[in-house]
């Protein structure tokens, strides 16, 4: 067993692209490698602004050899009473490729058939890789291509050189125009343009030698370090945001720490105006001192230390001049209050048919107040909360967030406080945004949580109203990222809040819309959303996944406490029991259609005791419901299963008598509603189904 190590060499990739690229041709390779039937240990991959580089470690010698049996006709029909083969054997066996004696005769379950048995040796894998690697290389899909010569290969950079190593043996093929050759390159500025590499272990000693560090997490590792200990030199700490810091090492090959200073007269400015100023415009690292921002920053450069400071002096110039329009910008900005602002929302459109942002606005007043009522707010709370939605879009007339988009909400946050607004306003308007992605902390405030809320339900109810569905990974307004927010909102914030109802009160907002899309349509995107956060972010198992959305409840948090109940239950053999009992029960009702039952039509012992245990668990769980104690609930679900599994024993439920069918199947109906309490158990998966 050898190692394989593939390298595609590029113009520089896009950070945010570099580390997709070099997953999908990890995963690419471990799935030709298997059709191929080529045996490893373990892949890896790196990446480089310049390279992709694909480690195969333990590569198998030869492909394993292929059996492959292929069934023809009965034997009944291949050969005859006294065993001779007859045409149809004869037919099947040439068509294979073999001679009809070397027809296998098997049992399956159908009887006895006759098989063809083809045997394909293995290729010694030298002489697989040279086809194989350019499949491998077709797998990729990056999110932009482009084309740069007439071979009509399209991808993300122009691709100048390729290296595939077996062990020590250098591998030849093509990829559009570029032929393979056992030649690497160092680093622009501190390597050479071209260095021979005859063996796996050779290539990343040269990439060393020659100014490449080329493991990603080499290059974190590098920056942090950079990062602590210029920390302590300054007496400061650097702002680690990690999308930031992801750009920075995705974007160099070597990276090399410069420290900069500004002027402290530009601490005038509040802390997020300075960092957001440092970190858009240059991708530099600002730093702070408790919750003050501190006069430093560091650049990384991709090459050799600045030991003259040229470069810093270059980084330090940049910054002043960037820091200088933030000050203008700050103090024109400060020259009108957002309430004045406010106004002028009328003349800004949101989207064409849902009208202007002061529109928005006012329908997120509207949801903002349905929301604090429904809490249960007191008087002075709702107040704020309206007053936060009225200013929380004001800032998108600025100057500061028409140069720096990320700082909407944080803007008019800041310049909140600054017009006196009460802090519940400020913060409200400071945290509005949040959460925009996953990760993202949440709003600590109340009056930031339900603008929050109100504005993420407006662009998704609207949106979806008007037809605008995400699609494959086309979704301009966010509306998937917009909609976890609000569940994961309403799950750890703990809102016992059913947006379902919520929406359908305030679906007058919309009345306006010339052609509205049913709001069934709203509540199975929430629905579907909701399954994802559950699966992916919350880690819930899908099956349980599937019992509780299949309730269509818009009480997000309910449903987060149902689904952990049922995680928390579903191992005991009482419970997989009664999953498989209330599947009979929601099996013999599909189709069926129930009109309710009367008690005084039972026949059967086995009826009456299902009604009166029933009765008994429907009374417990009205009193345990309230506080959504849905681990007493199941408990009480758990009772019923001796009765109904008796019911079915005993009781003929499809009775020819149609009135004692219809009682029977209403009882059941409403067993089965019960049950949905907590969710559709038949969506369970327990062994031996």
């Amino acid at each position: 067993m050898r190692d394989l190590l593939l390298e595609v060499g590029v113009e520089e990739i896009p950070p945010r692209e570099a580390p997709r690229l070099a997953e999908q041709l990890r995963l690419a390779a471990e799935e030709l490698f298997r059709q191929e039937r080529l045996d490893f240990e373990a892949t890896v991959a790196y990446h480089t602004p310049r390279r992709l580089v694909l480690l195969v470690k333990g590569l198998a010698e030869e492909q394993r050899a292929a059996r492959e049996e292929i069934r023809g006709p009965s034997k009944r029909v291949a050969f005859d009473a006294e065993g001779n083969p007859t045409k149809a054997a004869l037919g099947f066996a040439r068509s294979r490729g073999v001679a009809v004696e070397d027809l296998v005769v098997k049992e399956t379950d159908e009887g006895e058939y006759v098989f063809a048995v083809k045997e394909t040796p293995g290729r010694p894998t030298p002489g697989v890789l040279p086809e194989l690697l350019p499949r491998v290389l077709k797998r990729l899909a990056p999110s932009e291509t482009m084309r740069w010569d007439d071979s009509g290969l399209r991808f993300i950079r122009p691709i100048r050189w390729l290296l595939a190593l077996y062990g020590e043996e250098p591998l030849s093929f093509a990829y559009g125009r570029v032929s393979s050759a056992p030649v690497t390159r160092g680093h622009r500025f501190l390597g050479r343009r071209e260095i021979p590499v005859d063996s796996v272990p050779r290539y990343f000693e040269a990439l060393q030698e020659n100014g490449v560090l080329l493991d990603p997490e080499e290059r974190r590792a590098r920056i942090e370090e950079a990062l602590d200990r210029i920390s302590q030199k300054v007496k400061a700490h650097p702002l680690r945001r990690e999308d930031l810091l992801q750009e920075i090492t995705n974007n160099l090959e070597h990276p090399t720490p410069v420290l900069g200073e500004f002027s402290e007269e530009f601490l005038q400015l509040p802390r997020e105006i300075i960092e957001t100023t440092i970190i858009e415009h240059q991708k530099f690292v600002p730093f702070a001192v408790g919750e003050k921002a501190a006069p430093y920053f560091v650049g990384f450069r991709d090459g050799p230390e600045d030991r003259d400071g040229t470069v810093r002096r270059g980084y330090e110039r940049v910054v002043r001049a960037r820091l200088t329009d933030s000050v203008f910008f700050f103090h024109e900005d400060r020259k009108t209050s957002l309430a004045e602002r406010a106004q002028g929302l009328k003349a800004v459109i949101f989207q064409e048919q849902l009208g202007t942002i002061w529109d928005k606005v006012e329908r997120m007043r509207r949801f903002g107040a349905a929301i604090a009522e429904r809490l249960g707010l007191p008087e002075e709370e709702r107040e704020a909360v309206d007053r936060t939605l009225y200013l929380c879009k004001a800032d998108l007339l600025t100057a500061m967030v028409g140069e720096f988009p990320d700082l909407e909400g944080i803007v008019g946050g800041i310049y909140a406080r600054l017009d006196g607004e009460p802090e519940p306003v400020w913060k409200g308007i400071y945290e509005h945004y949040l959460p925009k992605a996953a990760g993202d902390p949440l709003p600590e405030s109340t009056s930031g949580l339900i603008a929050s809320l109100a504005d993420k339900l407006d662009t998704v109810v609207g949106s979806l109203l008007l037809g605008e569905e995400p699609t494959g990974s086309r979704d301009p307004f966010g509306l998937r990222r917009k909609a976890n927010g609000v569940i994961r909102l309403a799950v750890e914030k703990e809102l016992d809040l059913d947006f379902f109802e919520l929406v359908r009160e305030l679906e007058g907002l919309y009345a306006f819309l010339r052609r509205r899309e049913p709001l069934e349509r709203v509540e199975g995107f929430f629905l579907e959303r909701l399954a994802a956060e559950l699966r992916d972010d919350y880690r819930v198992a899908y099956d349980v996944v599937n019992a509780v959305v299949a309730v269509r409840d818009g009480n997000f948090y309910r449903a987060y406490q149902r689904a952990r109940s049922l995680e928390a239950l579903r191992g005991e053999a009482e419970f997989e029991a009664l999953v498989l009992a209330f599947s009979r029960v929601a099996n013999i009702l599909k189709g069926q259609t129930a009109r309710g039952f009367d008690p005084q039509r039972f026949q059967d012992d086995a009826e009456r005791d299902l009604w009166r245990a029933y009765l008994k668990a429907e009374g417990h769980i009205k009193k345990l419901l309230p506080a959504g104690e849905y681990d007493g609930i199941l408990r009480r679900l758990l009772a019923l299963k001796d009765p109904i599994d008796r019911f079915f024993d005993e009781v003929l439920v499809m009775d020819p008598d149609p009135l004692l069918r219809q009682n029977r199947l209403g009882l059941l109906s409403r067993v089965r509603e019960l049950f949905l309490t907590v969710g559709d158990l038949s969506q369970i998966v327990v062994e031996g189904e």
